[in-house]
């Protein structure tokens, strides 16, 4: 996608906000407060959740918070935790809540991402960290130096990265929130490192340029052969197994309503209203029920 082309898109949420990327949560300003979750692996909660993946001969870090002063930060809260060895970074996707913070980590920190999730951040980045920075004065302050930056090691579908006692494999699916989400699957630990792959009681939102909800639960099915007990995404509280149905039968009963309400000539308008008020009844207390607009507009489109 262009560059004018994004920030058409971002402009279009913007004038729209019910209907685009959801109101964020005010703790977009991270701190160094680590939690350990696993033997393994340690959080920082806030927006969105870090992962630290610790090991004996290597450490990896799941995202990097919004712009350089959150990178600092949560590089400083991995020097406490490390043990040694390299010190690894990858991404969830390319929104900039989790990759503009890559140029506060230390010199040496080896990067690694998909093929896909690259080109995404190429071609799309910019527009959305524009967005972004539009969106208060907190972030503008967080983006003021914000540019794209590359990986040191790209891999097209799957990564399996040693780090002593603790392995950690980095699975592309497909298109799922974005084109270029991917999971993490923490072992012998079974904790699983989600992104917006899987979340808890959250409106989901496809926003990528291929990006669709049926596409979205075939990920989800292969997901879940992965069997983990702990499940951290990157915009809600951790949880287990249980969250990926729960998430699926959200998605079947978007899809579904949305194809009844077509077939009785409904139009997409009248569509999100009535499914909005419903669905805000139906899943009470769910995350980012703001994002219902454009998820109803997304099931509708696919509805045949």
């Amino acid at each position: 996608m262009r560059r004018s082309a994004v920030i058409a898109f971002c402009f279009g949420l913007l004038v729209l906000p019910a209907a685009g990327l959801a109101q964020q949560p005010e703790n977009i300003v991270l701190t160094d407060e680590t939690k350990q979750l696993t033997p393994h692996l340690w959080a920082i909660f806030g927006n969105p959740n870090i992962g630290i993946v610790v090991g004996s001969k290597g450490t990896l870090v799941i995202d990097t918070g919004l712009g350089r002063r959150n990178g600092v930060t949560v590089a400083a809260a991995v020097a406490k935790l490390r043990k040694g060895g390299n010190l690894y970074l990858a991404t969830t996707h390319f929104h900039p809540e989790h990759v503009t913070g890559q140029s506060g980590f230390p010199a040496g920190t080896v990067v690694i991402r998909p093929t896909v999730q690259q080109k995404e951040i190429e071609e799309s980045g910019i527009g959305m960290i524009d967005f972004f920075r539009s969106r208060s004065d907190v972030n503008k302050e967080l983006l003021v130096d914000a540019g794209i930056d590359k990986a040191d090691i790209l891999f097209d579908k799957e990564m399996t990265l040693d780090l002593g006692d603790v392995t950690v494999r980095m699975v592309y699916y497909g298109p799922t929130h974005t084109n270029g989400d991917i999971i993490f699957l923490v072992d012998p630990d079974k904790a699983m490192i989600s992104g917006d792959i899987v979340q808890n009681k959250f409106v989901i939102l496809p926003i990528g340029t291929q990006t669709n909800i049926h596409g979205w639960i075939k990920v989800l099915d292969r997901v879940a052969e992965l069997k983990p007990t702990l499940i951290l995404p990157d915009h809600s509280p951790p949880g287990d197994l249980s969250m990926l149905p729960e998430q699926q039968a959200f998605m079947t009963d978007l899809l579904e309503q949305a194809q009844a309400a077509k077939k009785q000539g409904k139009s997409v308008e009248d569509t999100v209203s009535s499914l909005s008020e419903e669905f805000k009844k139906k899943y009470a207390g769910w995350l980012r029920p703001g994002n219902l607009t454009r998820a109803i507009t997304q099931a509708y489109k696919e509805a045949q």
